[in-house]
């Protein structure tokens, strides 16, 4: 019960301005931008191979957000998804 109230009054921290300073805005936008790839993928079977084009900008901007807030193991993965995201954008002119 002690996670639940501990998950519960961390969300509650978003209701508050404080909260949206410019790391946590662009971190939050760039979560949001990789839900719009992966939740078509894994429900649908779609991809759009130009949506990896702002899943770049968006690991790049995780990758700034991450050096300030001092999160590597963020910044190792949106490493990873920069590589997984050019070649998506390859396989799409190659193929």
């Amino acid at each position: 019960m002690a996670l639940v109230n501990n998950i519960s009054y961390v969300l509650k921290t978003m209701k508050r301005k404080k909260y949206w300073t410019r790391v946590n805005t662009i971190e939050f936008i760039s979560f949001m931008t990789k839900v719009t790839i992966i939740v078509p993928g894994l429900l649908f079977n779609k991809q759009w191979w130009w949506l990896y084009i702002f899943a770049l900008a968006s690991s790049g901007s995780l990758i700034w957000t991450s050096t300030k807030k001092t999160l590597p193991t963020i910044i190792i993965f949106n490493i990873i998804w920069c590589c997984l995201a050019a070649t998506a954008i390859l396989k799409h002119f190659l193929i």
